[in-house]
C-alpha cells in the first residue's frame, strides 16, 4: 500500500499527545479518524508503530525510529505551507497564542482597534489558551509564553518581566496567621510550584487555573491567593502579603514573544510582531524585522 503523508501527521500528533481523543480534539477530527489513519500508516509501513495500553498509545522501538523521521519531514512540509502562506497574501491571517491573563489585561481594545486600521489587510486571530501552541505543526504563527523555549529554529523576543505575589483582603489578614486559608494556581506550573515553597507544608483551601476566579475568591474573604500584580487595581481592596518574610515576596518572570524562523519573513507576521512588542513591552522596544535571535 502506497504511503499517504498525511498519515504521518495524525502519527506525530498521536505520539504528542498519547491518547486517541486528545489527537482527535488536536486535529479537529472524530477519534475514530485518528485510529484509522494510524492504522493506515503501520498497513503501508508493515511496522507495528504502537502498543496500546489502555486508552494510551506507546511507541514501540520501531514507532520511535520512525517518529524521529517523520517530525522532520513534518517541520519540513510546515515549512513549505508557511512560505506559500507568506508569499504575495492580500488579507493575510496570522495566529497569535497567548495565555489568557495576557490577553485578557495587557492588551486592550483601544490597541487593536489602532492596528486595525493600520493594517487593514491582516486578519488577526487571538487564542487565549493556557497550554503551549506548537509553532513547528502551525498551531499558531505567534507565541506569546511564560517559559522560554529552547528549541534552536524559533526566534526569541523577551518583553517585559511579570512580577507575581501573594494578595488578600484586609479583613482575613485580620485574622491570626495559623488561621490563614491560601488560594492557588495548581502546582504543574512554575508560579504554582514557587507559591508551595513559600506556604511550607500546609495544603491550599482552593486550586484554579483561572486568575480572575482566584481574585474574585480573595475579594470574598477566602483566603491570601497568588495574583499577577497588574491583575490587582486599587478598587478590588486586596493588599500584598508578606507570608514568611517582613516584606511581601515577588517572584518575577519574563514575558517572550516566540515565533518560527520560516513565519518571520512573512511581513504580515513581522507587524503583528511590531505591534505586539510595542504594546506589551513596559519600555518602547525596537523592530523584530532584524532576523537575529534575541538573546534571553
Amino acid at each position: 500500500m502506497p504511503l499517504d503523508w498525511n498519515d504521518l501527521q495524525y502519527f506525530v500528533t498521536l505520539v504528542e499527545r498519547q491518547t486517541l481523543s486528545a489527537a482527535a480534539e488536536t486535529l479537529g477530527v472524530q477519534h475514530s479518524t485518528v485510529a484509522r489513519r494510524v492504522a493506515q500508516l503501520e498497513s503501508s509501513l508493515g511496522l507495528l508503530l504502537f502498543d496500546r495500553i489502555g486508552k494510551r498509545y506507546l511507541l514501540t522501538k520501531d514507532g520511535r525510529r520512525i517518529h524521529a523521521h517523520a517530525q522532520e519531514l513534518a517541520k519540513d512540509i510546515h515549512s513549505l505551507q508557511r512560505m506559500a502562506r507568506g508569499a504575495g497574501e492580500m488579507q493575510a491571517r496570522v495566529v497569535v497564542s497567548a495565555p489568557p491573563l495576557v490577553l485578557r489585561n495587557l492588551l486592550n481594545a483601544e490597541q487593536l482597534a489602532a492596528f486595525a486600521r493600520q493594517q487593514p489587510h491582516i486578519r488577526l486571530v487571538l487564542q487565549a489558551e493556557a497550554r503551549l501552541s506548537d509553532l513547528h505543526a502551525c498551531q499558531a504563527d505567534i507565541a506569546l509564553r511564560l517559559v522560554r523555549p529552547t528549541q534552536n529554529d524559533l526566534v526569541i523576543r523577551r518583553l517585559r518581566v511579570l512580577r507575581f505575589g501573594f494578595y488578600a483582603s484586609p479583613s482575613h489578614l485580620r485574622r491570626p496567621r495559623q488561621d490563614w486559608r491560601f488560594v492557588l494556581i495548581p502546582a504543574s506550573g512554575h508560579q504554582g510550584r514557587w507559591a508551595r515553597q513559600i506556604i511550607g507544608q500546609q495544603a491550599p483551601a482552593l486550586e484554579c487555573n483561572d486568575f480572575l476566579l482566584i481574585k474574585q475568591c480573595l475579594m470574598e474573604d477566602m483566603g491570601v491567593g497568588l495574583l499577577p500584580d497588574f491583575f490587582v487595581t486599587p478598587s478590588d481592596d486586596l493588599k500584598p502579603v508578606a507570608v514568611r518574610e517582613q516584606t511581601p515576596e515577588v517572584l518575577e518572570e519574563q514575558l517572550y514573544l516566540v515565533m518560527h524562523e520560516d513565519v518571520r519573513r512573512s511581513p504580515a507576521v513581522r507587524a503583528v510582531a511590531d505591534f505586539l512588542a510595542q504594546a506589551l513591552a513596559e519600555v518602547p522596544v525596537g523592530s523584530l524585522s532584524s532576523p537575529v535571535t534575541q538573546p534571553a
